[in-house]
């Protein structure tokens, strides 16, 4: 039987949105994580506990389903699950309802808990899982893989600001998707909106850093793959699939 589920209300205001009148996918991201972290804290495990291990939660990967986004002035229930972990990785699921009860969007992310200093991976703690009463098991589910670039592309560079650093001291989670979007031609993003998503980290970007965002869009199958690097190191890659909105 899968963990403890956590569920809250959210008005999506007017500053988590864009011109189309809808919820950003960085702020949907954000809010998520803020619902995982107010479990874990009424869990009696939240950041300042996880700290005192001299521990911290990374996100590995993201993968997302969208019927569509939520509006601004919207009221959404978003809800999130701790699924399953095995001795290294853990499965949180996130959903985003109506209030009748409609799921709007699906996520599944693996977490996994990183030595602050070494910044290395490190076996999860059963002080910090069990609470989530989520299911151990062997062998932890494998997300999609990801199609690499291989034709045209479109390329941007960003200045990691001061202000796209969290807590945690690197580049915050949510940031890689306004990089990512910001690569694609406006007429999509006026048109169209992101149907599915799959995202992968896989080194930390850090402050003062030069970030190069590219982006390979394929119009007639309407889906895109994208790299975010710093010099020739492979930070991140993601596929979308759009949809009409």
């Amino acid at each position: 039987m899968a963990g403890k589920i956590h569920e809250e209300e959210h008005l999506v205001t007017y500053y988590e949105g864009d011109q189309t009148g809808t919820m950003t996918v960085s702020m949907m991201v954000n809010v998520m994580l803020l619902v995982s972290d107010n479990q874990s804290q009424a869990l009696g495990v939240g950041p300042e506990v996880v700290d005192q291990t001299g521990l911290g939660w990374v996100i590995t990967q993201y993968v997302m389903q969208l019927r569509r986004l939520p509006n601004v002035g919207e009221r959404i229930v978003v809800g999130t699950q701790a699924v399953n972990h095995n001795d290294y990785f853990c499965q949180r699921d996130f959903w985003i309802k109506t209030l009748d009860g409609e799921k709007i969007v699906e996520t599944t992310a693996m977490f996994v808990l990183m030595d602050r200093t070494t910044r290395r991976m490190r076996k999860l703690l059963p002080e910090i899982i069990d609470p989530y009463e989520s299911d151990y098991i062997k062998r932890i589910v494998r997300l999609p893989k990801l199609q690499e670039i291989t034709g045209e592309t479109n390329q941007q560079d960003y200045a990691v600001r001061y202000f796209d650093i969290d807590m945690n001291h690197h580049v915050n989670n949510a940031r890689y998707f306004e990089w990512i979007f910001n690569t694609v031609d406006d007429d999509i993003l006026d048109n169209y909106f992101p149907k599915m998503v799959n995202i992968r980290y896989h080194v930390e970007i850090q402050p003062h850093q030069m970030v190069h965002s590219v982006v390979e869009f394929d119009r007639d199958s309407l889906q895109s793959s994208h790299q975010i690097s710093v010099g020739d190191t492979l930070c991140c890659e993601a596929n979308v699939e759009w949809a009409r909105r």
